[in-house]
């Protein structure tokens, strides 16, 4: 096996939990985590070689010296750079899933709104299969099941040889938060998450049947590619590519769900162009913040492709 194991957290699947367990079995200078530029979590490797150098031979140096390297990103950011590492995950039942996280974030963020005005933003669906960049529950080294997660566990250390302890943190009341959701809601949580739904089935269905084959794990190409750098001198900045077009890739900027306006990112971008990203490297942005208009503590900020179908990874933005 090469290290280190990657494990991609999608919120609200005990990866917190999972995490903790790797800390106490590997010591936590062995666990290297990406939860956002900005975010306090995020280890000072990842910071440094990824979010300010942009150092990828930096970054695959730090990072295969650990053991374990997790957080809330996609397969494809860095499937790349580390394509022999396992990857692992955690499923969870969609409506669950979607229940949980809205809970969080009236808990820990303070979102007011109620549980329909939470699952019908755009990035509160199919959370699940966008982290796993067009591949499959079966593609993976190994997954576990939130709702079997001693079973998933055990799974794990035996496929492994790990001893991985259980710990069970940053868990809400699942039971509680499930009679939060009328009938009418669950069938509508189920509709605007049918991809979670098709892939959460296919995770049951396979569950028990998965192997000590080694599985390589890879993202499909899509058609756009790109990233939401974070807020730098009063911007947000970022690149995004076109791969069906040679012209620059429109963006949708929105607000809380709503649209603002859209953005082209045509700006030059020589680090993207000498990695061979983009042929000429213009596909850069930076969008001014006062073009949001007033933005407050809480707010969602939000970029995609314009045809809506591509959300840049760190995106969406929570303002602080």
């Amino acid at each position: 096996m090469s290290l280190p194991i990657i494990c991609l957290h999608i919120p609200k699947t005990a990866g917190t939990s999972f995490r903790i367990s790797a800390e106490h079995y590997f010591g936590p200078w062995n666990v290297v985590k990406d939860y956002g530029e900005n975010s306090p979590a995020t280890s000072e490797e990842i910071k440094t070689a990824f979010y300010e150098k942009k150092d990828f031979e930096l970054l695959y140096s730090k990072v295969t010296q650990k053991k374990f390297f997790t957080g809330h990103f996609s397969l494809a950011k860095y499937r790349e750079h580390f394509p022999d590492s396992p990857v692992v995950t955690f499923f969870r039942d969609p409506v669950k899933r979607v229940i949980s996280e809205y809970v969080h974030f009236t808990t820990h963020y303070g979102f007011e709104g109620s549980l329909r005005e939470f699952y019908r933003k755009d990035q509160f669906r199919n959370r699940q299969s966008r982290v796993l960049s067009g591949a499959n529950p079966i593609d993976l080294d190994f997954y576990g099941l939130t709702e079997n997660y001693e079973e998933s566990l055990l799974k794990f250390n035996q496929r492994y040889s790990t001893n991985f302890p259980m710990a069970n943190l940053n868990r809400g009341n699942y039971e509680k938060d499930a009679h939060r959701a009328t009938d009418e809601e669950i069938e509508e949580i189920q509709l605007l998450n049918q991809d979670d739904v098709k892939l959460y089935q296919q995770a049951v269905e396979h569950f028990d049947s998965q192997d000590d084959s080694v599985r390589p794990a890879l993202a499909t190409v899509p058609r756009y590619s790109g990233y939401l750098g974070g807020v730098r001198n009063e911007k947000m900045i970022g690149w995004t590519v076109d791969r069906e077009s040679d012209k620059p890739a429109k963006l949708r900027v929105m607000v809380n769900g709503k649209r603002k306006f859209d953005y082209t990112a045509d700006m030059f971008r020589a680090d993207i162009q000498r990695k061979g990203i983009h042929i000429n490297g213009n596909c850069g942005f930076e969008i001014p913040l006062d073009k949001l208009g007033r933005v407050a503590a809480g707010d969602i900020i939000s970029v995609r492709t314009h045809d809506g179908s591509f959300e840049l990874p760190n995106s969406p933005l929570i303002i602080g």
